[in-house]
């Protein structure tokens, strides 16, 4: 079980999250992602911060809390606030730990650091770690993934990085504990003592780290650290569309950042060729080539897909007619398609009287659109002016600026071949009736792809029932003519539906 805590209130032996979920065929491992806290020290208006720093999070960081957590090759700066930990950790887990310490020390890390001498007032109900029946391990995979070390100094972004070892560490996954560096800077010379008590410790470079899924600022001193030959490209791929935290977690006075071409020549002086079946360490996530090839190739972003493409609703909370949906679903079989396709007949018996009667159908959406994409084809740093020009939509009425700007700040998901969205249902639904033939939305897609042609909305929605309704008599019946002459006679007439066979029906 897993627990929130103030980063304030954490405590010597809580499991902190050091790394969120990895893409990976294999699972996740039990305990993975967490680590017991061995030190910690609190720091009160932090001097090492950079003063002339206009990073909010660096402005209000105070107090800064230092944890160095067992398996780490580094403590780790965190922000006050909210922590996962693991409430109940496997006994020889919490024994093994206990007895096998990373970091055996008894005095502060960094310059201010204080040991907290009683326990925060806003633990809550959290009482540490329990010991629970033992979990059974994993399958152990057929090896781990080849990896190298090299100074911490010569670390890039791109990385993976190794940032936690657990225990049993035979049952870890194939590339487990692993993960991308996104930004690196490094301190020198005096810039040391002002961030160390100890600056000796450093070794000559302290590298400051923002790693993937880890919630604070790793601190490297000049060792060795392990780095993986050659990542899963699946999960190189998501990593790097779901960027964790880009830049630093704090600015620190004195860093500096490595050119990335210096750091790629010093990394080619270590890193050794990959074994030739490295790749097949890790089986495809995805069920078709076309998903595969979307992730690995697709760009994320904004596009304008034809409203023809996208799929009906499946759940109009919001709307007025809602229950009159429900009720059109009743006459369908149940399931995510259905609900849908229930939608698109809804939709395509609505009057325009009574899409008026719906706030969401009450703008003017092909201006909205057109607002939108002038938006956002122009480049904010290369035109600022014609940027806040264009922001501005003085031309349009309060009401539509209000969602055109909501177009902006609240995009509409859709990933190319997705069955779904959740995100915009009703204004997708607005613009279908406005005869919007293309609509922004933004998600992953491969440049290029080809889309059905625009269709009339009511058109599409009654080719939609059907379709689908065509399609349920072939699975009752088998292919053949009687289907094609019904299916249409189903779409129009809800009662011929009920005499046949349904799943929910006993």
């Amino acid at each position: 079980m897993e627990g929130v805590c103030l980063a304030e209130a954490l405590q010597v032996g809580d499991y902190l999250t050091v790394a969120t979920d990895r893409m990976t065929p294999e699972g996740r491992r039990p305990g993975e992602g967490y680590a017991r806290i061995e030190w910690l020290e609190h720091i009160h208006a932090p001097s090492f911060l950079d003063p002339d720093s206009t990073d909010m999070y660096t402005n209000m960081a105070d107090p800064i809390v230092a944890v160095c957590c067992q398996g780490l090759p580094g403590p780790v700066l965190l922000r006050a606030g909210d922590q996962w930990v693991l409430t109940e950790v496997d006994p020889e887990r919490l024994a093994w730990d206990a007895e096998h310490p990373t970091w055996p020390t008894t005095k502060p890390v960094f310059i201010g650091g204080q040991v907290p001498q009683e326990v925060h007032w806003n633990r809550g109900d959290l009482a540490g770690p329990v010991g629970v029946t033992s979990k059974k391990a994993g399958t152990p995979p057929t090896r781990r993934a080849a990896s190298f070390t090299k100074p911490a100094s010569t670390l890039r972004i791109g990385d993976y990085l190794q940032t936690h070892l657990r225990f049993p560490s035979h049952d870890m996954g194939t590339d487990e504990g692993y993960h991308r560096v996104e930004w690196t800077g490094h301190l020198t010379g005096n810039r040391i003592t002002g961030l160390l008590a100890d600056p000796a410790w450093a070794g000559g470079t302290v590298t400051l780290v923002s790693a993937h899924g880890m919630a604070g600022m790793l601190v490297l001193p000049e060792k060795d650290v392990r780095v993986l030959v050659q990542p899963n490209i699946e999960r190189v791929s998501s990593d790097e569309n779901e960027v964790w935290h880009d830049g630093p977690h704090f600015e620190l006075a004195g860093a500096v950042e490595p050119a990335p071409h210096v750091q790629d020549t010093k990394d080619a002086t270590h890193r050794p060729a990959a074994p030739e079946d490295e790749g097949a360490l890790y089986p495809t996530v995805f069920s078709t080539p076309e998903r595969r090839t979307l992730h690995l190739e697709g760009v994320t972003g904004v596009r304008t897909v034809p409203a023809a493409a996208l799929p009906w609703p499946h759940g109009l909370f919001k709307c007025q007619y809602a229950e009159r949906g429900k009720n059109i679903a009743r006459s369908y079989p149940g399931g995510r398609r259905a609900v849908q396709t229930a939608h698109a007949e809804l939709f395509a018996e609505l009057g325009d009287e009574e899409f008026a009667a719906c706030p969401y159908h009450q703008g003017d959406w092909p201006a909205i659109v057109e607002a939108v994409l002038a938006f956002a084809e122009v480049d904010e740093d290369e035109e600022p002016e014609r940027a806040s020009e264009l922001y501005a939509m003085d031309h349009l009425s309060p009401r539509d600026r209000e969602w055109a700007r909501r177009m902006l700040s609240d995009h509409i998901w859709w990933d190319d071949g997705a069955t779904s969205f959740t995100n915009g249902q009703h204004r997708v639904c607005a613009m279908r009736q406005a005869a919007v033939a293309n609509v922004p939305v933004y998600g992953r897609h491969l440049p290029g792809q080809q889309h059905p042609d625009a269709r009339d909305a009511r058109e599409h929605a009654r080719t939609t029932v059907e379709k689908y309704w065509t399609e349920r008599l072939v699975d009752l019946w088998g292919p053949g003519p009687w289907p094609e002459r019904l299916g249409p006679f189903l779409a129009r007439y809800r009662i011929l539906r009920w005499p046949l066979p349904r799943p929910d029906r006993r």
